[in-house]
C-alpha cells in the first residue's frame, strides 16, 4: 500500500505539471499573439487603402497566416488575384491555405491554374505538383500514408554498461572486468510509420485515426540487444465544442504495443487514453492528453516479471509553434505515474523534450524539396519509490537523463531522401549501476508515400 504521503506528492506533481505547462504556454503565445493582432491590423489599413499594392498584401497575408487567420490570407490574395488574375505564385499559395482550411476542392482548383501558368521555374513547380497530390490523396474518405528509413547506427556504449565499470549489489560496489564493460557496436535498423485516416463525413467531422509504428534493430557483434518493438492506436477524432472552441477536436483511443529483445518478448502493454487538439491565436494547436497503459513484463522469471508489471498513468501536453514561414518549435512535456507490485519498481517520471525545426532551400539545384536541420534536445527525470534491496537496501534510484542532439532531413525527391541524426546522452544517478554515456549516429535512405 503506497502511503498518503505519496499519494498528496504524486498529485502536487499533476497539478505542478498542468500549471507549469500553462504558464509557459502562455508566456510563449500570449505576447506574440498581441503583437501579432496589432500588427495584422496595421498592414490591413495599409492594404485597404492600396489594393494593388502586392508588397504591402503579401505582409498581411504573412502575419495573417502565421496568427492561423486563413481566411483573411486568403481573402487579401483572392482581391490581389481579381486585380491581376495571371500571378502563378498566388494561385500556388492560395491552394496551400484552401489546404490548410481542409477545403480540398478549392485548393486542387488553385494549384491546377498554377501549374496551367507557362513561367514556372522547376522547383516551384515541382512543389505544387506535390502539394496536388497530396490534396488529391486528402480529398478521398480514405487516406493511407507512410514513413520509412533504413539504414546503419553506431554506438560509443550499445551495452549500456555503467560509465564508471562499477555496479552495487546488496549495498557494495563492485569493479566490472574489462570483458564486462561498456562496448561499442554497430547495427542496422528499420523504422517505419503507418498512418490511415477514413473520413465518416458527419456533421461533427470524425475521422477514424490508425496509427502504427514499428522498429527492429540487428547488432552486428552483441545480438543479444537486438531490439523489435511496434505500437498501433486507433480513435475517432472529431470536433469538439465548435462554438466555444472553433476547430477543436477531441479523440478517445485505444492502443497497445510490444517489444522483443534477443528475439524474445520483454514487454507487452495495452491500455486507452483521450487527447485534445485546441488550435490558439498564435498559430499553434496544443495537444493536452492523458493515457493508461497496463505494461506486463516477460523477463523469464514469474516472480521477477509480476514485481516489474504494473499500470503507467501519462498526463501530457505537446505543441508545435511556427515561429515564421521556416522555422517552428515542436515541445512536449508529460508526467508519467508507473505502479508496480514492488514498490522498488513503482516509478514517476517528468520528461521534457523540444527540437527547433530550421528549413532552407538545398545547395543543389537539381532538388526541389527544402531540407530541414533539427537540434533537439530532451531531459527524463526518474524516481523510484523504495531502493531495490538486491541493490542497495538504503538508497532507491533517482536518475536524470540529459540528451542532446541534432537532425538533419534531406529529400531528393517528393518520396525519397537521406536522414542522419546525431545524439548524445548523459545518465545521472543515486546508484553507480545506472550511470552512464553514449554517443551515436545513425543514417539512411527514407521514403515518404
Amino acid at each position: 500500500m503506497i502511503p498518503a504521503r505519496r499519494h498528496s506528492t504524486r498529485f502536487r506533481s499533476y497539478r505542478l505539471l498542468i500549471c507549469v505547462l500553462a504558464i509557459c504556454l502562455a508566456g510563449v503565445g500570449k505576447a506574440p499573439a498581441q503583437d501579432g493582432a496589432a500588427e495584422q491590423q496595421r498592414l490591413y489599413e495599409q492594404m485597404s487603402r492600396q489594393p494593388t499594392n502586392g508588397e504591402a498584401t503579401y505582409a498581411f497575408v504573412k502575419v495573417a497566416t502565421q496568427r492561423g487567420d486563413y481566411e483573411a490570407a486568403i481573402g487579401a490574395l483572392e482581391r490581389l488575384l481579381f486585380y491581376n488574375p495571371n500571378l502563378s505564385l498566388v494561385k500556388y499559395e492560395l491552394g496551400t491555405l484552401y489546404f490548410r482550411l481542409g477545403s480540398y476542392a478549392l485548393a486542387k482548383r488553385y494549384f491546377l491554374e498554377a501549374l496551367a501558368a507557362p513561367d514556372l521555374d522547376a522547383a516551384l513547380k515541382a512543389r505544387i505538383e506535390a502539394n496536388l497530390a497530396d490534396t488529391e490523396k486528402q480529398s478521398q474518405p480514405s487516406r493511407f500514408s507512410g514513413f520509412a528509413q533504413t539504414g546503419l547506427r553506431y554506438q560509443s556504449n550499445a551495452s549500456f554498461a555503467p560509465s564508471s565499470n562499477t555496479v552495487r549489489f546488496n549495498g557494495v560496489d563492485f569493479g566490472l572486468p574489462p570483458a564486462n564493460g561498456g562496448k561499442s557496436d554497430a547495427n542496422w535498423f528499420g523504422l517505419v510509420g503507418l498512418s490511415h485516416d477514413y473520413d465518416l463525413q458527419d456533421q461533427n467531422r470524425t475521422v477514424l485515426e490508425t496509427r502504427f509504428i514499428g522498429y527492429l534493430t540487428q547488432q552486428f557483434r552483441l545480438h543479444n540487444l537486438d531490439v523489435g518493438l511496434f505500437d498501433v492506436s486507433f480513435g475517432p477524432r472529431m470536433s469538439f465544442l465548435p462554438e466555444l472552441l472553433p476547430g477543436a477536436t477531441i479523440k478517445p483511443y485505444v492502443v497497445g504495443g510490444s517489444a522483443w529483445v534477443d528475439g524474445a518478448q520483454y514487454l507487452a502493454t495495452g491500455g486507452a487514453g483521450l487527447t485534445l487538439g485546441i488550435p490558439t491565436p498564435w498559430g499553434a494547436t496544443l495537444e493536452p492528453s492523458f493515457e493508461w497503459r497496463r505494461a506486463n513484463y516477460n523477463t523469464g522469471n514469474p516472480t521477477l516479471a509480476e514485481f516489474n508489471s504494473g499500470n503507467w498513468y501519462t498526463l501530457a501536453l505537446a505543441s508545435t509553434i511556427p515561429l515564421n514561414d521556416h522555422l517552428k518549435l515542436d515541445a512536449r512535456a508529460y508526467f508519467r505515474r508507473g505502479d508496480a507490485a514492488m514498490n522498488f519498481q513503482a516509478f514517476d517520471q517528468w520528461v521534457a523534450e523540444g527540437a527547433l525545426s530550421f528549413e532552407f532551400a538545398p545547395p543543389l539545384n537539381f532538388v526541389s524539396q527544402n531540407w530541414t536541420i533539427s537540434p533537439f534536445a530532451r531531459v527524463i527525470r526518474t524516481s523510484f519509490d523504495a531502493p531495490n534491496p538486491a541493490i542497495d537496501p538504503l538508497v532507491s534510484n533517482t536518475s536524470n537523463e540529459w540528451i542532446a542532439g541534432i537532425a538533419l532531413d534531406t529529400p531528393i525527391t517528393a518520396t525519397f531522401g537521406i536522414g542522419t541524426t546525431i545524439q548524445y546522452d548523459r545518465t545521472y544517478s543515486t546508484l553507480p549501476n545506472y550511470r552512464q554515456n553514449n554517443f551515436s549516429i545513425l543514417s539512411g535512405p527514407t521514403a515518404r508515400f
